[in-house]
């Protein structure tokens, strides 16, 4: 019997940064979840425990007791709701960072491979990845000159960056 792997990607066509962005915020979910539904069974076992003594309980307040319990079930809910977006907000934006010099750096070898040599390698500001900067631009220039780029160009670009 032969086992067969797939080599197909999952969610493929998706861009990289929404890809991780989409895996943090389930991995985040889950584990809250988790969380609010233990707080949720503590909640339920303590009311049902209240509850169950209806003898000594009004009518009164079971009433306000049980809307209290669905309250708090709704701010639970909220609260997951709430923490979902803030962590698919948060990861979005960290994965901005560490993605987004990682495709424009596909972009340009993309552009050179087909020939387009006009263009200087440029990251954003604040982006991570702030050294490949002048490797892109040193390979681009070695290209330019017609050279291969050899030991000359490799001590200048080691004083460069290293």
């Amino acid at each position: 019997m032969k086992i067969r792997y797939s080599t197909e990607r999952k969610f493929h066509g998706l861009p990289i940064q929404l890809k991780y962005a989409m895996f943090l915020t389930l991995v985040a979910g889950f584990t809250t979840l988790v969380m609010i539904f233990v707080m949720a069974w503590f909640i339920q076992r303590n009311y049902n425990l209240f509850m169950g003594d209806e003898l000594g309980v009004s009518a009164q307040v079971i009433e306000v007791v049980r809307h209290e319990q669905k309250l708090l079930e709704i701010s639970l809910f909220i609260l997951f709701l709430f923490s979902i977006t803030v962590m698919f907000t948060a990861t979005f934006y960290v994965t901005r960072k560490l993605t987004g010099p990682i495709v424009a750096l596909q972009r340009h070898l993309w552009l050179y491979s087909r020939g387009d040599w006009s263009r200087d390698f440029r990251l954003r500001r604040n982006d991570e990845f702030k050294e490949l900067e002048p490797l892109v631009n040193q390979v681009r220039q070695s290209h330019l000159a017609g050279g291969t780029g050899g030991p000359e160009g490799t001590d200048e670009l080691s004083k460069k960056t290293g």
